[in-house]
């Protein structure tokens, strides 16, 4: 049986995640996976052609290299080898399962604020200090979404968490209680 795409993009991330803790540079990985990420994200065609049959060996390499150019020995291998295995299109994938990974090790949650109206900076950083003593996160990442939906209040919502103070949620609590 096949596994899916994430399952595999899991273990390359596992693998570069701990290669990276042994060679005790974990940030610089990082920088380099997400500027990669960023250059499959701003050129679509990109995998397309580096794995293209009707394209040359060598300038298909030479793309590679190129792409690799000044990252680490162990980038360097992972493309290459996703290359060799026609996996490069999930470098992506690769890429989100180790920030997530390395998010889980250092005590970072990424967090949607939910609001009626947009908020300014130091709202949203007094909202994450709240969220983080809720979740017991060492930093809180978040992101305002705008709903005029909720009414008023706010929605605090991690992948683990979620702690709704929205008027909606609110009033539709107490119309359950009056109608029984």
């Amino acid at each position: 049986m096949a596994k899916n795409l994430k399952d595999i993009a899991d273990q390359y991330a596992k693998a570069i995640f701990e290669l990276s803790s042994e060679q005790n540079n974990v940030a610089e990985t990082q920088l380099d996976l997400n500027a990669l990420k960023t250059v499959f994200n701003d050129n679509p065609n990109f995998v397309v052609v580096v794995t293209s049959r009707d394209v040359d060996v060598a300038l298909r390499d030479n793309l590679l290299q190129t792409l690799t150019n000044g990252t680490s020995e162990p980038i360097e291998n992972l493309v290459k080898l996703l290359a060799y295995n026609d996996r490069l299109d999930i470098l992506p994938l690769i890429v989100d399962a180790f920030n997530e990974q390395y998010n889980e090790v250092n005590g970072i949650v990424d967090a949607i604020a939910t609001t009626a109206v947009p908020l300014d900076e130091a709202r949203l950083n007094k909202l994450a200090t709240v969220f983080a003593s809720k979740t017991g996160a060492k930093q809180v990442n978040l992101k305002n979404v705008v709903d005029e939906g909720i009414l008023g209040g706010v929605i605090l919502q991690s992948q683990s968490a979620l702690v709704d103070g929205s008027l909606r949620t609110k009033i539709a609590k107490m119309k359950a209680q009056l109608l029984g």
